[in-house]
This record gives C-alpha cells, sequence and structure tokens, in this order.
C-alpha cells in the first residue's frame, strides 16, 4: 500500500499536481469513507487541485493590483452607507455579484470630496472582482503619470504598464487632484485609447468634469477623456460627512473620556 502511495505521489508530482499530491492520504481517504463513483472520485480528486491552483492565482493577482492600505478591513461592513448620499449597499453588491459589466468594458465613475469613501468601494470591487478571476491594477493618478512619462526609460515602469495594459480593470484614483504636463495628458490619451472597449475603469475624483480642464490642461484631449469614460459608464455622487472626520471626532471623544476617568 505505501510502495503504491508512493509510485502515486511521484507521479502527480511529475504532472506538476503537487498540491493533491502532497495531500494524497487525506483525499482518498475520504473519497472512500464517502464511497464514491468513479467519477465523483475523480472530480474530488482533480477539485483540490483546482481549489489550490485558483486561490494561488488570486494572490498573485492581488499582490499585481498595489491596492493602498486602509484604516479598516476592506468588507462592505466598513462603510456607512447610512451616513452616505448618491450611492448604496445594494448597488455595490450588484456590481459584485455579477461581472458582466468587466466582461463588456464598462466603466464606474466615483465623485465626491475626500474621505468619502471612494477609494475604499473602488478597491473592494477591485479585490471581489480579483476572486472572481480577472486581473486588477489599482494606480493613483500621480502615479500613473509617473508611469507613464518613465515608461520609455525604465524597465520597471515597462513591465508594470504592460500588466496595466493587459489587465480586465484598471482603477484610476483621484483624476484631476495632479496637474498634469502636456506630454503627460497626451499619454494618457493614448493609454485611454488602446485600452478602450477592451479594459474597463473605475475612476475616482474629488472634482467634477467642469474642473478637469484646469487639471489635464489641453480642453480639447480633456473633451477626448472625458468622451471615452462615460461611454457606457454608471457614474455616482457620493455625498455626506468626511469619515477621516468621524474618525477624529472619536478619537477625541475616547481621549476625553480616558482624561476624565484619570481625573476621578
Amino acid at each position: 500500500m505505501e510502495s503504491s502511495l508512493k509510485t502515486l505521489r511521484a507521479q502527480l508530482t511529475e504532472l506538476k499536481l503537487k498540491h493533491v499530491a502532497s495531500r494524497l492520504e487525506d483525499v482518498l481517504l475520504e473519497d472512500h469513507c464517502a464511497d464514491k463513483s468513479h467519477k465523483e472520485f475523480l472530480e474530488s480528486f482533480l477539485s483540490v487541485e483546482v481549489e489550490y491552483r485558483r486561490a494561488a492565482a488570486a494572490e498573485i493577482r492581488l499582490r499585481h493590483a498595489g491596492f493602498p492600505s486602509f484604516d479598516k478591513p476592506l468588507k462592505l461592513d466598513g462603510f456607512d452607507f447610512a451616513k452616505r448620499q448618491g450611492i448604496t449597499k445594494r448597488q455595490i453588491v450588484e456590481l459584485t455579484g455579477n461581472f458582466l459589466w468587466i466582461d463588456k468594458a464598462y466603466n464606474i465613475l466615483f465623485f465626491g470630496g475626500s474621505g468619502l469613501g471612494k477609494s475604499f468601494l473602488a478597491c473592494y470591487i477591485g479585490m471581489k472582482a480579483i476572486e472572481a478571476g480577472y486581473s486588477v491594477i489599482f494606480m493613483t493618478m500621480n502615479g500613473l503619470a509617473h508611469l507613464l512619462k518613465t515608461e520609455e526609460m525604465l524597465s520597471r515602469s515597462r513591465n508594470k504598464m504592460k500588466r496595466l495594459r493587459n489587465c480586465d480593470l484598471l482603477i484610476i484614483d483621484e483624476v484631476a487632484s495632479t496637474t498634469l504636463d502636456r506630454q503627460e495628458v497626451s499619454k494618457l490619451f493614448q493609454l485611454l485609447y488602446e485600452v478602450y472597449q477592451n479594459t474597463s475603469l473605475i475612476v475616482t475624483a474629488n472634482k467634477g468634469f467642469e474642473d478637469w480642464g484646469s487639471a489635464l490642461g489641453d480642453p480639447v484631449v480633456t473633451a477626448a477623456v472625458m468622451d471615452r469614460l462615460i461611454h457606457r459608464c454608471e457614474m455616482f455622487n457620493i455625498e455626506g460627512e468626511s469619515w477621516r472626520l468621524e474618525d477624529q471626532r472619536s478619537i477625541l471623544q475616547s481621549l476625553l473620556k480616558g482624561g476624565d476617568g484619570n481625573a476621578q
């Protein structure tokens, strides 16, 4: 029996089925106890490898996504929809429950002031897309401008831009918050032209379209950029109070309570 297991494990390893090989005894025991048919056994046997590979691939996609760190877990429970207007939990659940919009290269735009959770929601959607098997890249507008400017000079920038052009979902954070020069604006438009109708975009912005001209400089290019984004797009204008201010008040209240306790 041990010799047979050793041979089978070696065969599985040679076929690069290393995950199921490492769990061979457990898998055989579970299937034997369940008294499965040959077909059911094979499906169960291979599902072990498939699950491991999917998890490993998702981990790689998550690492390449480059999401920023947040002061709370990237879960919908961490977003207070009751204190925000212009967006509902149901809408986000629908967007993350079916990614047909990514398959069709639809875009999402989040407008709103600082601290309203635009980046949080964009990254949450991106994370769920990764779990569903899509490739996602997160970039701030400032970081993207740097990549576009250095792509021809730095291999690191070229590699990043190659992944960016081939990803399923590109998140550009805080568009119009950084003033771009003419070369950067031209390269940005070229990028949007290349990914147009092939890659979905999620864009967050503190400023409305009427203020983008001052950041992008050229009104003709600005109009062209907006045209690419708005075509087949869902827009959300989020309003409310910054959760950073809410957290600040919470911290101050905790300190004051602690001070009262010490005074007593």
